[in-house]
């Protein structure tokens, strides 16, 4: 091109052809023909013919069936090629690039109002509290307007993704006749190159109750929803990263603060915001059927325990004790927020899921109290226990009881109340003198009582004396043979 350049220019300074072709080094043929042209000169790349293009069609068979380098090389041998194995491998690489091409080359799509919305989840390892929990964050968009929903959850069941979902639905007031999803089994259980699909029963179940039709991009080709793809960095960079947060309740709130922000902003590509273009989109989207809530997020039926308790992911929850024994249905809202309702359908428990603490039994509400009434009618009875010894056996009994109480400690209740019983078989006032001579020689028992009592005269006799069983003297009950005679007539 330069060459070129510069014979026009020698020409126009009026240089001769053989002056100029001295000057630049070219033949002066060289320098009429770029006299002669009226455009610059272009360069061709000269055509070689290789050996292998004419097995093109047999190689690309080959690398279809995922053939390696040395055997197609060898496969070629038998057919006549006379090449080197590496012109092979230099060709397969060439296959590679040219598939790796078409495979990037991709089309924009942009869908009519209400036609279609993307979902899609990302994970993220958010510090919560000093600790780290992975929390899941379904994005919902609608095609059209690029309006979004985020919401988290601390698991992702086939439930967790339908209810984001359906509350992406309640957010924009409205649905699409289209869903495009990824594949992962919560909701697609096979995707077959040829198109035929296999979803999860109960994520067509949710579709075909809210009359949308889900559309499962290609496997292996994220870019298909490349609309709620692209959102996720934009999150990333400015909410996620570097986010630390004492409870789950402020990511929630920061996170619904960032979609409020994200709608306000304006499209790079739409120059408008996402909540400008959805004002024109808003009356195309469908109604929103009236769906019953359990036929969408199925219970599981687990047991409560004997001590009122019920078992979910490692961790205990209390339930009320009238459940103990019996079958109750649990749901996990986004793994967050546990609910326990009785066979009935009826809510009797909610707890806040807990994460770091699940080897720990918390305190039941109702044992407290139990164990309180508890504690409350022992000390009466104790003290009744106290009340009547005290005023049968007037101060001696005060006397001995300070003695028991050193002694025995906290069984002086029980040798109180079985000192008591042998007022039912000796008279009070040898009970008490029993007490008194106890007292002279320190001796603090019920044993020591009952051994000086057996030396006096009981008041009475009693079917049980000193928790030794009473037995009366033997009868004779038998009798003769004769008296089971029957006199039968003939």
């Amino acid at each position: 091109m330069y060459k070129w350049q510069q014979v026009k220019a020698l020409r126009t300074e009026g240089e001769s052809i053989k002056k100029i072709a001295r000057q630049l080094k070219l033949s002066k043929n060289t320098v009429r023909k770029y006299l002669r042209s009226s455009g610059a000169p272009v360069f061709k790349v000269r055509g070689y013919e290789r050996l292998l293009d004419q097995y093109e069609e047999t190689v690309r068979g080959m690398f279809e069936k995922h053939y390696i380098g040395t055997r197609i090389y060898h496969e070629l041998q038998q057919l006549g090629y006379r090449g080197s194995l590496s012109s092979v491998h230099r060709y397969i690489a060439g296959i590679k690039a040219s598939e790796k091409i078409k495979r990037l080359a991709t089309t924009r799509v942009e869908t009519e109002p209400g036609q279609q919305m993307q979902y899609d989840w990302k994970e993220w390892e958010l510090p919560l509290d000093g600790k780290t929990v992975k929390i899941y964050i379904h994005e919902v968009i609608l095609s059209y307007s690029r309006k979004k929903y985020y919401v988290g959850s601390l698991s992702i069941s086939t439930a967790d993704i339908i209810r984001a979902i359906a509350a992406a639905i309640e957010f924009f007031e409205g649905l699409t006749e289209e869903l495009v999803i990824d594949n992962p089994k919560q909701m697609v259980i096979t995707h077959k190159k040829n198109g035929t699909v296999r979803y999860n029963d109960e994520f067509l179940r949710f579709c075909g109750m809210y009359g949308i039709q889900p559309n499962p991009c290609r496997n292996y080709r994220a870019r298909t929803k490349g609309k709620v793809e692209r959102p996720f960095y934009y999150l990333q960079e400015h909410l996620l990263r570097g986010l630390e947060v004492k409870e789950l309740v402020e990511f929630d709130v920061l996170l619904e603060e960032f979609t409020a922000k994200y709608n306000a902003r304006p499209h790079s590509d739409l120059k408008e915001s996402p909540d400008e273009r959805f004002l024109r989109e808003k009356d195309t989207l469908k109604r929103i059927p009236s769906v019953e809530p359990a036929l969408l997020y199925p219970k599981q039926v687990r047991t409560v325990s004997n001590d009122g308790y019920l078992s979910w992911d490692g961790a205990l929850y209390p339930v009320i004790r009238k459940h103990c024994l019996q079958p109750v249905r649990v749901e996990a809202e986004l793994g967050k927020t546990l609910k326990v309702y009785d066979m009935s359908g009826s809510l009797i428990a909610e707890h806040k899921v807990r994460l770091f603490d699940k080897g720990i039994r918390p305190v039941h509400p109702e044992h407290e109290g139990i164990n309180m009434a508890y504690l409350k009618k022992k000390e009466a009875h104790r003290a009744e226990s106290l009340r009547k010894f005290l005023e049968t056996f007037q101060e001696t009994g005060e006397i001995y009881a300070e003695g028991l109480r050193t002694a025995v400690t906290a069984n002086m209740y029980w040798h109180m109340e079985e000192i008591m019983k042998y007022t039912e078989v000796y008279s009070i006032s040898d009970v008490k003198s029993v007490l008194a001579e106890c007292l002279e020689i320190g001796a603090y028992h019920k044993n020591s009582v009952r051994r000086l009592l057996e030396s006096r005269e009981p008041q009475n006799r009693p079917m049980e004396i000193f928790n030794e069983q009473y037995i009366p003297s033997p009868v004779d009950i038998r009798r003769p043979l004769s008296a089971y005679k029957v006199e039968v007539a003939l």
